[in-house]
């Protein structure tokens, strides 16, 4: 028969022997975990500023300095389009004619009219010169001498009404052209030969050649530092330029609340364009105490705070940190970097990145220290 006292007391000391054996490795464990090494980090040294700049950018448009929308002034046939898009053009030449056919026929009778009365006056001139000599002879009355004095007179103011009438239709017909005001660029072109122009319709527009400028608005806060005369800095796509202040419009626009602030660009930068979007950029005192940080060193916290990992000196072993989060208030963000300010001491390390896997007061040990400055 089986001693059941035995199997009994054989089956109490392997249970015991497995308990002890589980104490045993949960102990060891333990502290295998106590004793694996701290996570290394990249971290910042913190730099205190009572004070410091933040770079802003403002947007602004690339235009002409002049642009002009140019039509006949008065109305008529189309007969000829000198210029199409794209062309440039000297100050003073012809862009478009009108047919003046019917013009220039008034103005040859104008001229013949002048010629007329040109000749009236002649013989008016004769007439009184001989008329005078008959009256130192006594031949002729006094009177008679003033009326062809005064024929004289006539035929002379004549002559004036017939010459103002050759230089209204020269004028008119002047005006059956386009000329070109200033040097430019034809930008667009709205009517073609054989139309019928109307008085004062766009025919041309015209944009300068060679002078461009830059149209930005403004907060007012940021008029002090705008001084006419100086140039400011610009980038328009890939190109950096600067370009002087010209002049500020003085009042603040209600819709944008801005001011309006015009930029001379240099004749030099010739790969700039009207149409353009150019972003001026400005330095601007930020006169608070705070700390540089990358936008990385953020962690959202409790109730739409925000918060970094401060590296703490571990009481219990100097070689190591403990991460601390420590609140922070964010006085400007940049594309990568923040001016904070906080319960941060000058000069204490926090950690710049890998917010996502680590925890408050887990151990860690700096890896790389990165330099703090400002963007």
């Amino acid at each position: 028969m089986i001693n059941v006292r035995a199997f009994v007391y054989t089956g109490l000391a392997l249970f015991a022997s497995l308990l002890l054996g589980a104490v045993f490795l949960s102990a060891q464990a333990d502290d295998e975990i106590y004793d694996a090494p701290p996570i290394g980090v990249v971290v910042q040294r913190i730099v205190l500023e009572q004070s410091t700049h933040i770079t802003t950018d403002y947007a602004g448009m690339i235009s002409a300095r002049r642009t002009s929308a140019l039509g006949f002034e008065r109305g008529g046939l189309v007969v000829e389009m000198l210029v199409d898009l794209g062309h440039h053009v000297k100050k003073g030449d012809v862009l478009a004619r009108l047919d003046t056919r019917a013009q220039r026929a008034d103005l040859a009778a104008a001229k013949a009219g002048v010629r007329q009365v040109e000749a009236q006056r002649q013989i008016a001139a004769s007439t009184l010169k001989r008329q005078k000599a008959l009256l130192a002879k006594g031949h002729i009355s006094a009177q008679r001498l003033e009326e062809v004095d005064a024929n004289l007179l006539a035929a002379e103011a004549a002559k004036h009404v017939a010459e103002a009438q050759v230089q209204t239709l020269q004028a008119r017909l002047a005006l059956s052209s386009i000329v070109a005001p200033y040097d430019g660029i034809i930008a667009e072109r709205y009517i073609d030969e054989g139309a019928i122009a109307a008085p004062g319709a766009m025919a041309l527009s015209l944009v300068e050649g060679g002078a461009l400028e830059v149209r930005v608005g403004l907060p007012a806060s940021r008029l002090p530092g705008m001084k006419i005369g100086i140039n400011f800095n610009f980038t328009a796509a890939d190109t950096h330029f600067e370009a002087r202040l010209r002049g500020l419009n003085g009042t603040v626009d209600r819709a944008t609340q801005t001011v309006g602030a015009v930029f001379d660009v240099s004749p030099d930068q010739k790969n700039l364009v009207p149409g353009q979007t150019a972003r001026l950029t400005l330095n601007v005192p930020l006169e608070q105490s705070g700390f540089w940080v990358p936008l990385s060193a953020l962690r959202e916290d409790r109730r739409g705070l925000w918060s970094l990992f401060a590296l703490d000196r571990d009481p219990e072993n100097a070689g190591r940190y403990i991460l601390t989060p420590r609140l922070v208030e964010v006085l400007f963000a940049g594309a990568e970097r923040v001016y904070v300010r906080g319960p941060v001491k000058d000069g204490i390390l926090i950690l710049v990145g890998g917010n996502q896997s680590v925890s408050v007061g887990m151990p860690v040990t700096p890896t790389k220290t990165i330099v703090s400055d400002q963007p």
